[in-house]
């Protein structure tokens, strides 16, 4: 069976039992309240397998994120969302592009914005949905767009939801200092469409499940111009060559059960393989269970594993007559784990409310959420992050 036939026939299920039901339901109008959600977090980490440097050195970064999401009811139909946001990192590994330490490339700033608009049939029990979106960094720039479906069925306990998203990426090749004028890539562009489908049932009131899948496709230049391939047979590295388009299937499972009102089980498990070689498993696993009617704890697990790229290979142990080569290990056989918890305040009727002025409308902080995770993965590699999300209401 190919990897297309297996996405083919899983929407071929999905709608299936999705447009072969007939109901007089009517799906639920938008809210009148315009909802902002605001998300910040600090990454830290450090690792010895930098690809910069040829799969050895630091891998030390620390990035500090921001992101505001806004979503606007325009009527019970009608809705417009936006999506702001920036993350600025300082990273010792990128600084080893240059041989001079302390050099422009050891941080950056990458901002990006998101507008989409959604659109409900209430009868017909659909939501259609458009987007645009843009992004730059100092090395690339990309613009993308996409298109959403969802339907309803089954009164409201199962829906269809399909995906396509197209992104075109311009990089502005930065090489490794001693290797410039010396190599280059054979294009600056990259293409890369997705297309998503997944089908969501409530089985019945302590247990919903869903299945996804999806199809990217990649095209262009695939491979970082800044990082380094050392070789068994040569002094001189090269910059990492990868091929031109890629197919990666990633095939998730998602079962919630809720034995009582007080605590949730949330489990996931997710399948993925790519034609360069490459097969992972991830499970997680959170707990969300209430200490009282405004707080909730949710400690969470991840697990994961993942064999080796076709392509890659350690430090030094390529050899020059290959055709395609990295030492990023991101691609190396790993597996790794993460544990966090997580705390949200959400009462009743929020945080704090007050008046708008000169309006009718009540403004109302709605919910605290703190997150915090540790990373450790099998090469060395550990992290920490935390966040905190704000979330606020206007009605």
């Amino acid at each position: 069976m190919t990897k297309f036939s297996i996405i083919g026939i899983l929407c071929l299920l999905m709608a299936t039992i999705s447009f072969g039901q007939n109901s007089e339901y009517e799906m639920k109008g938008n809210d009148k309240e315009i909802t902002a959600d605001f998300l910040t977090s600090y990454y830290d980490q450090t690792g010895n397998n930098g690809a910069v440097t040829g799969g050895v050195g630091t891998e030390e970064l620390q990035d500090y994120a921001s992101m505001l999401v806004v979503n606007v009811p325009l009527d019970s139909i009608n809705a417009i969302n936006v999506t702001v946001g920036a993350d600025y990192y300082t990273s010792a590994s990128t600084d080893n592009i240059n041989s001079r330490v302390s050099s422009a490339s050891s941080k950056d700033l990458r901002a990006y914005g998101t507008i989409g608009y959604t659109r409900k049939k209430l009868k017909q029990g659909t939501t259609y949905g458009v987007k645009a979106n843009f992004s730059t960094e100092y090395d690339y720039t990309s613009i993308s767009g996409g298109l959403s479906f969802a339907k309803e069925f089954n009164e409201g306990n199962s829906e269809l939801s399909l995906n396509a998203q197209a992104f075109f990426d311009t990089w502005e090749p930065f090489f490794p200092q001693e290797l410039r004028g010396e190599v280059s890539v054979p294009t600056t562009e990259r293409q890369s469409y997705n297309f998503q489908a997944t089908y969501s049932q409530v089985i019945n009131r302590r247990m919903q499940f869903s299945i996804s899948s999806e199809a990217i496709l990649m095209k262009g230049l695939l491979s970082t111009p800044f990082h380094r391939v050392y070789f068994a047979n040569q002094t001189l590295p090269d910059i990492e060559r990868l091929p031109d388009s890629r197919l990666k299937i990633p095939i998730g499972l998602r079962l919630n059960i809720f034995p009582t009102d007080a605590f949730i089980l949330r489990t996931y498990y997710r399948y993925y393989f790519d034609d360069w070689g490459l097969r992972a498993h991830s499970m997680s696993l959170e707990v969300p269970f209430k200490i009282s009617t405004s707080l909730t704890v949710s400690p969470f697990y991840r697990f994961h594993t993942q064999n080796q790229a076709d392509y890659f290979a350690p430090f030094a142990v390529h050899t020059s007559d290959e055709i395609f080569y990295t030492s990023d290990f991101d691609l190396s056989e790993l597996s790794s784990h993460k544990v966090g918890l997580g705390v949200k305040i959400a009462p009743l009727y929020g945080v704090g409310r007050t008046k708008v002025p000169f309006t009718k409308k009540v403004f109302t902080f709605k919910s605290i959420d703190v997150r915090g995770a540790y990373y450790q993965r099998s090469t060395g590699l550990n992290a920490f992050i935390v966040s905190l999300g704000l979330s606020f209401g206007m009605k």
